[in-house]
C-alpha cells in the first residue's frame, strides 16, 4: 500500500486560492462496520452490553493533485484527535494543511507553524483567546459586534499560538438550523449557554495565511474545500460499495484485512488512471464537472466493458452519464474547486 502510494504521480493544477502553497491536504477518516468476532482487533463502539468491531481508515489526501499521501487502517477507538499529529510526517516547508475539529489539536498546529507550512482549521468554541500584548479577549464582546472580524490574536493559554482569526456572519436562515440542531442534541458535555448559540451564529476560523494571501471571502471559499474529502468516503460506499464487499460474518482477521487493502489499492488505481484523467480532460474541452459519486457507480456498473472500450468513447459517455446537470440555483463542489 505504501509502495503505491509513494508511486502516485498525477499533475498539479495550480488555481489561485492555493497559487501560494504546495501541497494542500485534507485528513479525515470513516468507519467500516466488521464481524463482532473481531472486535478485540478492532474495538468499536459499546452497544447493548457488547463491543461492535468497527475499522478506521485514517486518510491523507493531497487536493491539488487529487492522489492520496497516506492511507492507514486502524480500529474505531483510534480517533482523529489521537491521529491528529500523523500528518506532520508529509508536511513541508510551504504546504498548506485544512482541518476540521476533529483534528483540532494545539501542539499539531505548532509543528506546522515550526515547519513553515501554513493551516487552515475551525477554531474550537472555549480556546482562550489573547490580544497580541497578553490581553484576554472576551469572546462574548467579539460576537456582541454581529460584523466580520479580522485580526492576529494568539491562541491558547498553555501552548500559545498567533494566528489569524476570521470571524464570518453566518445568513439568518442558517444560523437558526444551526441553534434548533444544538437545542435538539442531547449530549450534557456540549455548552448551550447563551454565549453558545450566539457562536453558532458565525463561522469562525483559524489561519496562519495573511490577508494579503486570502482575504476573509477567500478563507471561507478555502474551508469549503475540505468537503472533497466527505465525497471522496461516500464515493466509496455508494458507488464502490466499500462496507458491503466485506462479507458478513468473517472472523478471519488477514482476510479482512487483505479485502479492505485491495479495495484501497483498486481506489488508487481508479483515482489515478480514470477520476483525476477524465476529470481534466472533460473540464478542458467543455464546461461540465465529473460527479465522482455517479463516476464510481459507472465503473462498477460497466467494469468489463471498459477494457474494450476506446478513450474517446469511454470520454463521451463519462459525459453523458456522470457529469452534473447544469444548475443555477447553487453550485456543485466539483465547479467550486474548478473555481480555486
Amino acid at each position: 500500500m505504501q509502495h503505491v502510494l509513494l508511486e502516485q504521480t498525477a499533475k498539479e493544477y495550480t488555481t489561485s486560492v492555493f497559487a501560494s502553497f504546495g501541497k494542500v491536504l485534507l485528513q479525515d477518516s470513516t468507519t467500516l462496520r466488521l464481524s463482532e468476532g473481531l472486535s478485540k482487533l478492532f474495538p468499536g463502539n459499546y452497544s447493548r452490553g457488547q463491543t461492535k468491531a468497527v475499522a478506521r481508515i485514517q486518510s491523507i489526501i493531497d487536493i491539488k493533485a487529487m492522489k492520496f499521501i497516506d492511507l492507514v487502517l486502524g480500529a474505531y477507538r483510534e480517533n482523529d484527535q489521537s491521529a491528529s499529529g500523523s500528518i506532520l510526517a508529509h508536511i513541508k516547508k510551504g504546504d498548506l494543511v485544512i482541518r476540521d475539529l476533529g483534528y483540532f489539536a494545539s501542539s499539531t498546529f505548532d509543528k506546522i507553524i515550526e515547519t513553515e507550512a501554513h493551516f487552515l482549521s475551525r477554531l474550537k468554541y472555549g480556546v482562550s483567546l489573547f490580544d497580541q500584548q497578553g490581553d484576554p479577549i472576551a469572546l462574548k464582546k467579539l460576537l456582541q459586534k454581529g460584523k466580520q472580524i479580522d485580526r492576529w490574536i494568539v491562541m491558547g493559554s498553555k501552548k500559545q499560538l498567533s494566528v489569524r482569526l476570521v470571524m464570518v456572519p453566518l445568513p439568518k436562515a442558517q444560523a437558526a438550523e444551526k441553534r434548533r440542531r444544538a437545542k435538539q442534541d442531547r449530549d450534557k458535555r456540549l455548552n448551550h449557554s447563551k454565549l453558545y448559540y450566539q457562536w453558532l451564529g458565525y463561522s469562525v476560523y483559524i489561519t496562519t495565511v495573511h490577508k494579503d494571501v486570502w482575504p476573509p471571502k477567500d478563507v471561507v471559499k478555502a474551508y469549503r474545500v475540505r468537503w472533497q474529502i466527505e465525497i471522496i468516503f461516500k464515493s466509496w460506499k455508494t458507488g464502490f460499495h466499500l462496507q458491503d464487499m466485506l462479507r458478513e460474518g468473517s472472523d478471519n482477521e488477514n482476510r479482512v484485512r487483505v479485502s479492505i487493502y485491495l479495495m484501497l489499492l483498486f481506489i488508487c488505481l481508479f483515482m489515478k488512471k480514470i477520476y483525476v484523467r477524465y476529470k481534466y480532460l472533460i473540464e478542458k474541452s467543455t464546461d461540465k464537472q465529473i460527479s465522482l459519486i455517479r463516476l464510481t457507480a459507472f465503473v462498477v456498473n460497466y467494469m468489463t466493458e471498459l477494457f474494450s472500450l476506446s478513450d474517446a468513447l469511454l470520454k463521451q459517455l463519462i459525459i453523458q452519464q456522470c457529469c452534473y446537470e447544469k444548475r443555477y440555483d447553487r453550485e456543485n463542489m466539483a465547479a467550486i474547486i474548478s473555481k480555486f
